[in-house]
């Protein structure tokens, strides 16, 4: 027997020649050799699953071809190494079935496994699954430049190991304008979110209960602290961008006199010394200013006046333990800084902006910074990081 009909190579396609009483049959045909794998068995009665090894070996596809008609079916069947011959079983495909199984076969890898319930699908889910899948490999090999619509439709598609791959790929070829723009582009969504986040904060803050309510919000539980003072105290630690190249990181201790007190963030400066940010609440139980109607100018109010004064000690007891800080901390404190953030100014008239920048300009060693001025430098950050057109 040849080897078109026994001991077929499985690297190898065969077809036959034409048969049939108008010689307008084809057998074509390929056999497969199967490894060991792995298989699942489901006990049905007992409810349990048990792990099977199924035996290696030797498939063969087979399919039927009529030249007239242009239509094939398709005969799988199961052959003995031994023997090189056939098992009396096999099973067929024609027609409508075939088709499906085709479409079956090819819609394997276009479904999204990263879920991970059950999944049921119609057969018309599945034909868009095989569109979409074909749509996507036609704009890969396209010949032609990709327009930002097919580019994104492309990337969308990829799985994350792939969409990483690319990146690896690609950036030896891109100019460093481009790999500045994408930079850009990741940093502007990066920036974007977190905006969007102190926002959420700012609201929950000024609608009542920020530490309850934050607490309905999965995106903002990161944030999540006892205090909302220390609420916003974590969205700052982690987005020390918004004080642009002013700090260059935060130290982790937070001591700073021998007394034990305490400052909210210790941060490094850029040159290599030491500053303090000290954090009120957006939302205060008292004005910043109160409104002097016979010399018709706006002062400080109390409690806004003692919040500066316990900066002015920070400072002072920060330079009485400078000695100990920068033995023990490895750091250089000369002539510190501290930075207050309290409230709101969002709806200030311009004759308390015009206060507020006269007291900040009469201070000494401490600035002060309102949330919403805090809000205003990251959207102006997030718009240098805009791409061109």
């Amino acid at each position: 027997m040849s080897e078109f009909g026994k001991n077929k190579n499985p690297s190898m396609t065969y077809i036959s020649n034409a048969v049939g009483r108008d010689k307008n049959i084809r057998y074509i045909s390929k056999v497969f050799d199967i490894e060991d794998f792995k298989d699942f068995y489901t006990d049905k009665i007992n409810k349990k699953v048990y792990e099977v090894i199924r035996e290696s070996g030797r498939q063969e596809i087979t399919a039927i071809y009529n030249e007239d008609t242009s239509k094939f079916s398709i005969r799988i069947q199961r052959f003995s190494k031994e023997s090189g011959l056939p098992h009396c079983q096999s099973f067929s495909f024609w027609g409508g079935s075939l088709i499906k199984f085709i479409k079956f076969i090819e819609s394997l890898d276009a479904f999204n496994y990263s879920i991970k319930d059950k999944i049921k699908l119609t057969d018309q889910q599945v034909d868009g699954l095989i569109e979409r899948k074909r749509k996507l490999q036609q704009l890969i090999n396209a010949t032609d430049d990709l327009s930002s619509t097919e580019f994104e439709y492309i990337f969308k598609n990829l799985k994350t190991k792939d969409k990483i791959e690319i990146f690896k790929k690609n950036l030896d070829i891109m100019s460093k304008v481009e790999i500045e723009n994408f930079e850009a582009a990741i940093k502007q969504k990066e920036y974007k979110k977190a905006i969007d986040d102190f926002e959420k904060l700012l609201q929950l803050e000024e609608d009542g209960n920020i530490v309850f309510d934050i607490q309905k919000h999965s995106e903002l539980t990161k944030y999540f602290a006892g205090q909302p003072e220390k609420i916003f105290q974590i969205w700052l630690e982690n987005n020390l961008w918004v004080f642009g190249v002013e700090y260059y990181k935060k130290h982790s201790f937070s001591v700073i006199s021998s007394d034990g007190s305490k400052a909210d963030l210790v941060m490094e400066t850029a040159d290599g010394f030491i500053n303090l940010i000290e954090l009120k609440r957006p939302k205060l139980q008292y004005e910043l200013f109160n409104y002097d109607s016979s010399h018709r100018n706006y002062y400080p109010t109390k409690d806004f006046s003692q919040s500066i004064s316990q900066c002015l000690i920070y400072l002072k007891r920060l330079e009485e333990f400078k000695t100990t800080l920068e033995k023990n901390q490895q750091t250089k404190i000369l002539r510190p800084m501290i930075k207050l953030i309290i409230g709101r100014t969002n709806n200030f008239s311009s004759e308390e902006k015009q206060a507020l920048r006269l007291l900040k300009s009469s201070l000494h060693g401490v600035d002060i910074i309102s949330y919403d001025q805090i809000l205003y430098n990251a959207k102006q950050i997030v718009s240098f990081y805009k791409l061109p057109s």
